[in-house]
C-alpha cells in the first residue's frame, strides 16, 4: 500500500496546544502508511522528535512577516515531486492562501482545522468575513476540536468535530512521591500549588490570577505554578515584583514535565477569555486535578468526572471560595481513562476519524 504524505501546518515546533495534539497523532499512528512532514513558522523543542519519526521540517516566515519569501517558501514545498497527498492547516482562517495554493496544485485533501472559538487579534476582525471565505472555498474538508470552534469558523454550514485527545496514560494520578519534580523547579514544599498551563497572550488571562493573588480574602497557603512562554510572559513577571506577589507565583518555561507537574499540583486554573476544547485542561482531568475555569471555556471540555467549576469572570468570589476550600478527589485510574474513552476522547477513536479522512484521496 502506497504511504500517504501528509503535509501539517502547525504555527510552532513547541510542546503544548495544537503542536501537542498533532504529535499525539503521529506518535500513535502507523508511519509505515503515514507520512507527516510539517510546516511551521516558529522552530522549537518538539523539532528532534519530528525528526526521529521520520518527519521532514519546513521552517518559514509568516506571510505578515515577509510575504514574498512565505509565498515562495509555499511554492516550492508544493511544487515538489511526489508532492503531499493531504494538506491538513490548523491555523485555520489565517493560512487561507497556502489551502488556495495546495488546491491549485492538485492536493485532493485540503484539510481546515479550527481550534479556536473567538479572534484575540482584534484588528483581524473587519477582515474575517473574507478571510472565512477564502479557507471554505479552498479547502474540502472542514474539522474543528469543537462545536464552538466550528461554528465560529463554519457558521451554518457543515463541519465534523475532531476531539483533542490525549494519551489519558501519561497524565493519572499516581502515588509517586513529588519531593523530586518540585525540588527541580524550586516549588514551594508547603504551599497548595495550583497549575496554569498556557501560552502568555491576552486570551489566557494571566492579568485574572494576579487579581486573585491580590485579593486579602485569598488562602495564604495558596501558590501559583504558570507554565509556557509568549509574548506576555515578561510583563507579567514585571507585575509580579511590582506588587511584591513572589510569595505567590512561580513561572516556568514550557516543558515535556507536564504529566509530573500536574501529579504534584492540587488544583489547575485556567480563566481564558474565551476557549475551545484545551488540551491543558483534558491534561488535567485526567490527572485527577479539581479544575476551576472560566464559564467562557466549551462545556464539552469537561469529561463528566465532577472536577471542573465553571465560574464568571466578573465575579472573584467563587473562585476565591473554591480555592480556599479545595476538594479531595478519590478518583480510580479505571474511571478516568472508560470517561476520556466515553466522551470520544481517546487516541483509538480520534485516529480512526483522522485516518478515514487521510484514506479519501479521492475527494473533489
Amino acid at each position: 500500500m502506497k504511504k500517504i504524505r501528509v503535509l501539517q501546518v502547525i504555527p510552532a515546533l513547541t510542546l503544548g496546544g495544537i503542536s501537542s495534539v498533532v504529535m499525539n497523532w503521529y506518535r500513535h499512528l502507523d508511519t509505515h502508511m503515514y507520512q507527516f512532514d510539517f510546516i511551521s513558522f516558529n522552530d522549537g523543542p518538539l523539532r528532534t522528535e519530528i525528526l526521529a519519526l521520520g518527519g521532514n521540517i519546513h521552517l518559514i516566515p509568516t506571510i505578515k512577516q515577509k510575504p514574498f519569501e512565505h509565498l515562495k517558501a509555499l511554492n516550492d514545498i508544493l511544487s515538489k515531486e511526489h508532492s503531499y497527498d493531504v494538506v491538513h492547516v490548523h491555523n485555520s482562517f489565517k493560512n487561507g492562501v497556502l489551502l488556495w495554493l495546495a488546491k491549485r496544485k492538485g492536493i485532493k485533501v485540503r484539510v481546515c482545522h479550527s481550534h479556536t472559538s473567538g479572534v484575540e487579534n482584534k484588528f483581524l476582525l473587519p477582515f474575517m468575513g473574507v478571510f472565512k471565505a477564502i479557507v471554505m472555498r479552498a479547502s474540502n474538508v472542514h474539522l474543528a476540536c469543537g462545536k464552538q470552534a466550528g461554528e465560529f469558523l463554519y457558521g451554518h454550514k457543515p463541519f465534523t468535530v475532531i476531539n483533542n485527545a490525549i494519551s489519558v496514560q501519561r497524565y493519572l494520578a499516581d502515588s509517586n512521591d513529588t519531593r523530586e519534580i518540585k525540588k527541580q523547579f524550586l516549588l514551594p514544599k508547603h504551599k497548595k500549588l495550583v497549575l496554569h498551563v498556557g501560552r502568555f497572550s491576552l486570551v489566557k488571562n494571566h492579568q485574572f490570577l494576579l487579581q486573585l493573588a491580590q485579593n486579602n480574602a485569598l488562602d495564604p497557603l495558596i501558590h501559583f505554578v504558570c507554565v509556557g512562554e509568549g509574548p506576555l510572559k515578561a510583563e507579567f513577571a514585571e507585575k509580579i515584583q511590582h506588587e511584591n506577589l513572589q510569595g505567590r507565583f512561580t513561572l516556568l518555561p514550557a516543558t515535556p514535565e507536564i504529566p509530573h507537574l500536574l501529579q504534584s499540583a492540587d488544583a489547575f486554573i485556567m480563566p481564558s477569555l474565551f476557549e475551545g476544547i484545551s488540551v491543558a485542561l483534558l491534561e488535567a482531568q485526567a490527572a485527577a486535578l479539581p479544575c476551576l475555569i472560566s464559564n467562557t471555556i466549551a462545556q464539552a471540555s469537561d469529561m463528566g468526572l465532577d472536577l471542573i467549576s465553571f465560574n464568571p469572570l466578573e465575579d472573584l468570589s467563587p473562585w476565591l471560595a473554591q480555592l480556599n476550600k479545595l476538594p479531595s478527589v478519590n478518583l480510580t485510574s479505571e474511571k478516568v481513562t472508560q470517561a476520556f474513552f466515553t466522551k470520544g476522547f481517546s487516541t483509538e477513536s480520534v485516529l480512526a476519524q483522522l485516518t478515514d479522512i487521510y484514506n479519501s484521496c479521492d475527494i473533489e
